[in-house]
């Protein structure tokens, strides 16, 4: 029996969210060790052909509908499948289509249209949803993700990093071992990876459970702030690409990555602090922008180092330190935000610091250029 999929989006929203999630994680460096083993560019044919594929039927169910619980769980899980593999192969070819100094520009532009989409793909979206239906937006995505299939084929057919040479470490599962392995070995890498994963910990708690806490109990902005003040972070984390795609990269990354902890650190810990709207908005613009700038010429320095042969694997590491800890960090806020929100932002501006200090009392990341 059809059921109105707006009620099932409604009803089952979070179960979606956790089945796109949990695969995404689990395979994740999977998706790296395959885009190094084929390419990056057919790994991203393939994940961009199979969301078309899995959309259309079910634009095609909605506005029949016909469609059922199971089918809309099925997507997204097919979803979480396909990001695992198509988001190590983008971070990964980029390398392989345009000269050593262009990575920087080309990756403020990445940054910039993925923080682009994300404004006006739910405007987009919400748009077709009240003029023709759940169903034609379903298709409009289902179009979109061919049309990404047919600017993919554009790609340079680049072969694969190890082409004409046979794989070492032997099956998927040596490679990816492999895949640690070098990451570990390299102390800027290790470093790197390291700092992400504490940023990315403490950033999505305080944002992703203490910023809506914040914005109804203190601020009294209700849902309308909490909006502003993510769109704010969004507005500075793309100021913030556009200034690292145009400024040459600082000659020594070791102390980069300190000076954009402290950023970070001072900024989310900061609007913990802060008793209105105006101010927290400043200062979350002000705290996106040092995220700009770290996914531009972080990414960048982190490729340039790379071994080719290894590029994959490393962009699906520092994937999954991004964000395979996210459902955790939400577990540890939840209670935290709970209890007083303004700990919690403390606490994930505290955690940041200690990441500052401890990459600036290592002689080794300091050097680092």
């Amino acid at each position: 029996m059809g059921v109105e999929f707006a009620s099932i989006y409604n009803s089952f929203g979070t179960q979606v969210t956790i089945l796109e999630a949990l695969p995404r994680a689990v395979l994740m460096v999977v998706g790296g060790a395959l885009a190094d083993r084929l390419s990056a560019r057919l790994t991203m044919l393939a994940s961009m052909g199979l969301r078309a594929i899995v959309v259309a039927p079910l634009a095609l169910l909605v506005l029949t509908g016909r469609v059922q619980m199971w089918e809309v769980y099925a997507m997204a899980v097919v979803f979480g499948i396909v990001d695992a593999f198509f988001m190590p192969a983008r971070m990964s070819i980029l390398p392989r289509i345009v000269a050593d100094h262009e990575l920087e520009p080309g990756n403020a532009v990445l940054n910039v249209t993925a923080q682009a989409s994300v404004i006006l793909g739910p405007v987009l979206g919400g748009l077709i949803v009240a003029g023709l239906g759940i169903g034609w937006a379903f298709a409009g995505d289902a179009a979109c993700f061919a049309l990404g299939f047919v600017f993919i084929l554009w790609l340079p057919a680049a072969g694969r990093a190890a082409a004409g040479k046979a794989h070492p470490d032997g099956g998927v599962g040596g490679q990816i071992a492999a895949g640690f392995r070098y990451a570990w070995a390299d102390t800027g890498i290790r470093v790197t990876l390291i700092a992400i994963a504490v940023i990315d910990f403490a950033a999505n708690g305080a944002l992703g459970v203490g910023l809506p806490t914040l914005a109804h109990a203190r601020l009294g902005a209700g849902a309308a702030g909490f909006g502003i003040l993510l769109g704010a972070w969004g507005i500075g984390a793309t100021a913030g690409a556009l200034g690292a795609g145009f400024v040459s990269p600082p000659k020594r990354f070791g102390w980069m990555i300190v000076a954009l902890c402290v950023w970070l650190g001072v900024g989310i810990g900061a609007v913990g602090l802060l008793p209105s709207l105006v101010p927290a908005v400043l200062l979350m613009a002000f705290s996106g922008v040092g995220t700009g700038v770290v996914n531009t010429y972080g990414i960048s320095w982190l490729q340039r180092r790379t071994d080719p042969a290894m590029q994959g694997r490393v962009m699906s590491i520092v994937m999954l330190a991004s964000m395979g800890l996210t459902p955790l960090a939400y577990a540890a806020s939840g209670p935290i935000a709970a209890f007083n929100p303004t700990l919690l932002f403390l606490i994930a501006g505290g955690m940041i610091l200690l990441c500052a200090a401890g990459t600036a009392a290592s002689r080794t990341v300091r050097s680092l250029r």
